[in-house]
């Protein structure tokens, strides 16, 4: 049911308006794919609501900040404590760390915390509750805004894991004109080259989505226009 779901997903953002490829065979975008994009992120109502919960984590993150005693949880003293602790981290090691310490939060199905079969949850419903992939990279994401990575540098991206024969979500992030998977089931950052077992979806960050086309699909597109 959540293979056929994204199925159908990934072609709704094919479909949508406005929507343009953005790699080219000599240019492949993640994971080796066509990439389409689109600035409408109205077809992923889950990150919507995540997003919405960042403006509540920000202000959130600024009681703690002001006051350990006004910090809502353990957790989140935690999490405010790495990040000052990376503050003037060099990049690298900023994403190499956020990666293993937000992996050390609780894994945890959706249906078994919130009684749905997928479930996007906030930054702050994370930090309390731990979650499952989703989570971990939104978790991630919002990190590495804080340390001064942009919108721009990183992706949540929905992949096909094609070792366990189930959906799974990483965080792509670049740096040095070179992308980099953070993964929850992986406290070593990889770089994307070396990760062949996640086949994408779909990808977002907080102005754009991807549907994503695996390369040997897009070779037979062409192929096919060849011989016409």
């Amino acid at each position: 049911m959540m293979k056929a779901f994204i199925t159908a997903l990934g072609i709704t953002v094919i479909l949508s308006a406005p929507a343009q490829s953005t790699a080219s065979p000599q240019e492949p975008g993640l994971f080796g794919s066509l990439e389409i994009a689109s600035g409408n992120l109205s077809a992923l109502p889950q990150w919507q609501r995540s997003l919405a919960g960042f403006d509540k984590l920000r202000e959130a993150s600024k009681r703690c900040d002001e006051d350990i005693l006004k910090c809502d949880s353990q957790q989140m003293t935690l999490w405010r404590t790495k990040i000052q602790e990376l503050e003037h981290s060099d990049r690298s090691i900023a994403m190499r760390q956020i990666n293993s310490f937000i992996n050390k939060w609780q894994h945890i199905a959706d249906q078994d915390l919130y009684k749905q079969s997928d479930y996007w949850a906030t930054p702050l419903e994370f930090i309390t509750n731990g979650g499952d992939s989703e989570d971990f990279a939104i978790m991630k994401y919002v990190s590495l805004r804080e340390l001064g990575f942009s919108a721009d540098q990183m992706r949540i991206v929905v992949t096909n894991d094609v070792l366990r024969g189930v959906t799974h979500t990483v965080l792509s992030v670049k740096l040095s004109s070179k992308s980099y998977i953070l993964d929850s089931q992986n406290d070593t950052v990889l770089r994307e080259e070396f990760v062949n077992y996640y086949v994408p979806y779909y990808s977002v960050n907080e102005n754009t989505r991807w549907a994503h086309i695996p390369s040997q699909f897009s070779q037979l597109g062409d192929a096919a226009g060849a011989k016409q």
